[in-house]
This record gives C-alpha cells, sequence and structure tokens, in this order.
C-alpha cells in the first residue's frame, strides 16, 4: 500500500502542479479522494501515510497565489475563535482529511490507558536477552539486540547512527543520526545498556554484513536526495523481520510469559516498545533524580528534548511526546553487564550414537553440555600423550647414560669398583620400571570395538525400553526408532479408541511424537518422512487437512486445539495408554 499511495501522490503532483484555476485542479482531487476511498484505509492511519509519501511536503513547497491554486483558510483557538488566515493550495484543501477529520482522529485516550496501566521490565531478563541477540551472528537478531541496548529507531541503526566513545565514560556514547528532525544534525550523548565498545564493534559488524550493505544500496539508489524517503524504505523493508525478531524473543501473540511485557492495547511487542522499555531501564540505572530530572533524562535519551544545544524552557514542551513512552516503570536495580567475551564455535557433525555417548559422559565428567565434555576428552588425551611423551624421554635419557657407564666399565682395568656398581644397579632398575610402566601404558590403549549384540527392541518392554536399570534414560542404538513407534500406535489407538470427536483427537506431527517419545526432532523427522502413507492414511480417516505432507497439519492442529490441550492429550496418552500399545510384530 505505501509504494502505490506514493505514487498516486507522486502523480496527483505532477498533474496539478502548474494548474491555476479551482475548476482545473478540482477532477484530479476527485479522481485521488475516489481511489483513497477504494484503498479503505482509515482516519487513523491516513493522515501518518500521506505525510510518508510526502503529501504535504510536495504541496507547501509550490509558490502558492491567492485565488490561482490557493485560498486563504483560518486557524481557530482552542476556543473556536479565528486567531490567524494560512494561504493553502488547493489540494490540500480539496485532499487528504479535513479539520473535523484530524479533531476525530486526535480524540482518544490510548496513550492516557497505556499510562495508567503501566507495565514492569524485569532487567535481568530484558539485559539476558539483549546480549544473546547482540552476538549473534543473523543480521536481524543482531540489529533487534542493538536497538534494545541503545533504544535507537531500526533506520536509525541500520543506516543512520554514528556512535563514538566518550572519554571516562564507558557506557555512554556520542550519537548522531538521529531520525524525524527534518534535516536538522543533531548530536548528543547518550547511556547504553551494554559497553560502548561492544555497541560500536557490534554496529559496524552489522554494517559490514551483506544484505544490510545491499539494502543501504537499494534505498540509496531508489531516492538519491531524499534521505526521509529512504529511512521510510529502510523501516518498511526490515520492519516485518525485525518484529519477527522481537516477538520471538520477548513476547508475540502466543508468548504465556513475555520476557517485556505487553503495553496496553497491544498483544505482542515490537521496535517501539524495545525503545520504551530500554529508555525506562537507563533513567532508572543512570538518573538519581526526582521525577522532573528523570523525565528530563528520559526525553533527552529518545531525542524528544534537544540537548545538544543550549536548552529552554521551551524544549521542554517536548517532553509530552516522550511521555507516550513512559509506560514502563523499573523497580528492581539494573546492572552493568560487561561485554561478552565469548570465543567463536563451529558446528561439528556426530552421529546420534556418538552424541548420546557424550551425553551419558555429561554426568561422569561433571560436564554441563556437549562442548565441555568434548574439551575434557581432548585435554585428557593431550595429557595423556604427553605423559608418554614424557616417558620416551626418560628412557632414551637412562639408557644414554647406562651405555656410558657401561662403556666406562669395559674400559676400566680392573673390576668395577663398589662405587660404579651402586650407580648401575638403580640405573637399570629405572629404566625397567619405566619400560614396564610403557608396557602397561601400551596396553591400556583403545583397542578396537567389537560390534555389539543388536537388540531386537520390539520385544522389550516400554519400561525396558525407555529406561536404563540405573534409572538413565535409554539411548542405545535402534531404541529411538522403537520409541517413536510405539508412540505412533499410542497415538492412533488414543484417536480410533478414546477420543470423543474430530476436536479431541490428536494429529500425529514431529512435535506429538517428540513430546511423547523423546526422541530428538531430527530423528523424528525422519521417522515420519519413512512412514508418510501411514500417517497420511490415518490423518485422512479422520480429515486432519494433510492430503500430501505429514507435517504441514502441525500449524492447523496447533491453531484448533491450543498447546494446553495438546498437552493434556499428550499426558492422557503416556499414563493411560503407553504402557497397554500392542507390540505390532509380536502380537
Amino acid at each position: 500500500m505505501s509504494n502505490a499511495l506514493k505514487d498516486r501522490v507522486q502523480e496527483l503532483y505532477e498533474a496539478t502542479k502548474d494548474l491555476k484555476s479551482f475548476e482545473e485542479l478540482a477532477p484530479h482531487c476527485e479522481s485521488f479522494n475516489n481511489w483513497i476511498a477504494d484503498s479503505k484505509l482509515s482516519i487513523n492511519t491516513l493522515g501518518t501515510k500521506l505525510s510518508a509519501a510526502g503529501f504535504y511536503k510536495l504541496f507547501n513547497a509550490l509558490p502558492l497565489e491567492q485565488g490561482k491554486n490557493a485560498e486563504s483558510i483560518p486557524k481557530h483557538d482552542e476556543h473556536g475563535n479565528v486567531k490567524s488566515y494560512q494561504l493553502k493550495h488547493y489540494v490540500l484543501t480539496l485532499c487528504g482529511l479535513k479539520p473535523q477529520d484530524w479533531a476525530t482522529r486526535n480524540e482518544t485516550d490510548r496513550v492516557t490507558n497505556r499510562l495508567a496501566e503501566g507495565q514492569e521490565v524485569d532487567p535481568d531478563s530484558y539485559i539476558e536477552v539483549t546480549g544473546k541477540l547482540l552476538e549473534s551472528s543473523d543480521p536481524h537478531e543482531l540489529a533487534v539486540g542493538l536497538i534494545a541496548a541503545t533504544g535507537r529507531r531500526p533506520h536509525e541503526i541500520l543506516a543512520r547512527a554514528v556512535f563514538t566513545p566518550v572519554p571516562d565514560e564507558p557506557y555512554k556514547v556520542s550519537f548522531k543520526g538521529q531520525g524525524k528532525k527534518r534535516g536538522k544534525a543533531v548530536e548528543f550523548m547518550i547511556s547504553t545498556l551494554f559497553p560502548a565498545s561492544h555497541i560500536i564493534k557490534q554496529l559496524n559488524k552489522l554494517r559490514r554484513e551483506s544484505s544490510t550493505k545491499a539494502l543501504l544500496k537499494e534505498v540509496a539508489k531508489e531516492f538519491p536526495t531524499d534521505i526521509t524517503a529512504q529511512n521510510a524504505a529502510i523501516e518498511s523493508r526490515r520492519g516485518n523481520s525485525l518484529r519477527r525478531v522481537v516477538q520471538e524473543y520477548f513476547g508475540g501473540r502466543d508468548t504465556k510469559k513475555p520476557v517485556l511485557s505487553f503495553r496496553a492495547e497491544s498483544d505482542q511487542n515490537d521496535c517501539k516498545a524495545l525503545r520504551a522499555a530500554c529508555a525506562a531501564l537507563l533513567s532508572e540505572r543512570d538518573c538519581d533524580g526526582g521525577v522532573g530530572s528523570k523525565m528530563l533524562f528520559y526525553g533527552r535519551f529518545l531525542g524528544h528534548v534537544d540537548n545538544s544545544v543550549i536548552p529552554t524552557d521551551k524544549d521542554l514542551q517536548n517532553i509530552v511526546t516522550s511521555l507516550g513512552y513512559a509506560d514502563y516503570y523499573v523497580t528492581q536495580a539494573v546492572p552493568f553487564p560487561p561485554a561478552p567475551d565469548i570465543e567463536k564455535t563451529i558446528r561439528v557433525g556426530l552421529t546420534h550414537e556418538i552424541r548420546d555417548t557424550i551425553n551419558d559422559l555429561k554426568e561422569e565428567l561433571e560436564a554441563s553440555t556437549q562442548a565441555e565434555v568434548i574439551e575434557k576428552l581432548i585435554d585428557s588425551h593431550l595429557n595423556r600423550a604427553e605423559g608418554v611423551r614424557a616417558l620416551h624421554a626418560e628412557i632414551a635419557q637412562l639408557k644414554a647414560n647406562n651405555q656410558q657407564l657401561q662403556e666406562k666399565l669395559a674400559m676400566s682395568e680392573s673390576n668395577p669398583t663398589a662405587d660404579i656398581q651402586a650407580i648401575i644397579a638403580p640405573l637399570v632398575a629405572r629404566i625397567e620400571a619405566l619400560e614396564a610402566a610403557q608396557a602397561n601404558t601400551s596396553a591400556t590403549k583403545p583397542q578396537p570395538t567389537q560390534p555389539k549384540e543388536e537388540i531386537n527392541w520390539e520385544n522389550v518392554s516400554n519400561t525396558d525400553l525407555w529406561t536404563n536399570l540405573d534409572g538413565t534414560s535409554n539411548r542405545a542404538k535402534g531404541s529411538a526408532e522403537e520409541k517413536i513407534r510405539r508412540s505412533f500406535e499410542a497415538i492412533t489407538t488414543y484417536n480410533d479408541t478414546i477420543a470423543t470427536g474430530d476436536n479431541d483427537r490428536i494429529a500425529i506431527t514431529n512435535l506429538g511424537l517428540r513430546a511423547l517419545s523423546g526422541v530428538n526432532g531430527l530423528v523424528v523427522g525422519e521417522w515420519i518422512k519413512a512412514h508418510t502413507d501411514e500417517i497420511i492414511s490415518h490423518h485422512a480417516k479422520y480429515e486432519m487437512l494433510n492430503p500430501k505432507d505429514p507435517n504441514k497439519v502441525e500449524t492447523y492442529f496447533n491453531k484448533s486445539l491450543g498447546n494446553d490441550k495438546i498437552n493434556k492429550i499428550l499426558e492422557l496418552i503416556n499414563k493411560e495408554l503407553l504402557d497397554g500399545v500392542a507390540l505390532k510384530k509380536s502380537s
């Protein structure tokens, strides 16, 4: 819609810019108004959309002549009295919002309700998520992390913002590139949630990223002289992807416990919510004054109150704009998180058996992650190898010393003296001990593993299939596929015998099989591909709307039943059906 509206505004401008009579202008305005009516843009958004399309800017820039292309319009005070007159282009009087439309549009209590229903921000949760996003290699996630850590707008982060360090202020930057300043260049100092050095480093990383560079090049080529249009295009083309990240990490429509509470009259978070939350956190952390002092800090941080020059009291009227963001509040201390120092990692491909072995070693090696298990195994190997090398070196040195003594004895004219024998005896004993240790080390080298006896899991009870004798989860080779098969049988049995109606039946999806079997989703996905015909046949029996792909039923299923009901059904299956499922081949 935005591009189409922009094209229509440009067409109207080109058709009317040189016309000098109301009669010539009116038909063009009528055609434009009919198109607006057909587009069904609401009064609440029309003014904003027209402004973004350059409607007011284009016609306000034309030379105006009373009675030819413009007329004098009265301006009223709050009591309805005429206080002055304004010369206005005929197009602006015939198109767009009428005065009564503006009045209706502005008669809203949305901001008042939002302030009355303030939402608390948990600093630790917000900072933890922001820190993860700042370390992401995904440009959309990194951009959201920078927005959340600095309170800047998307187009500022992606294109305009320039951050420079402030001496002796590790959590502040000098910022220029503020949007919505009508071309006015401003620079002022702002606080940052994370160290300035880290923010600057990650912003440079984002700007070097190929898709970001391509986006900026594209909008600059499309609007070579109009920075405002470039900014609007950036917000439009990246808006959806950034909002998806915000909703995934901070809370969306289906999130039960969002990291950041939803603002009043909103059912999910967006970049503006991050801007508001960041301002609340930094005002609490960096401003110790009273309410007035905090509001002044708040307005300056958001860029509404100009602090790049000597401020005057007149600037304080812009705090009303800042007030629209001030529905978040903080009751806990806001920390100064350090810059992350995380080594870059790479993915290592593992078979399912090796992965399960690594998981089993976690407890034995007192490790919390698979990566830590691998690190400890490597350290152990390197230490053992270093010990073997040292052992070899010591034996070689002792043998050399023994050889020298033997040669010395051979050259002696008399029998070995007691002193020489006293030297040789322990030397030989030491060599023999070390060689024995070496032989023992060689004997304990890992031997080729003997192939394990294949277990026919179909004849194993459910208890033994899912659990080892020591109570740990059974991850033996072949057990995963049998767990999935029995879970599949449990679901089909439930649908055929216990479910009372269509709305109670459960679809056979990766989600359901994964939750019931406890098997990795990738393994479940492979099993689903191998048994597609069986799954589709069962779904078709109950019209579960997946004629081609068994995975595509999941979205419909989740919408119709909801996650709570899924969990209840899975729990019911687990308790009442799993142990009662007949084994196909054994029966």
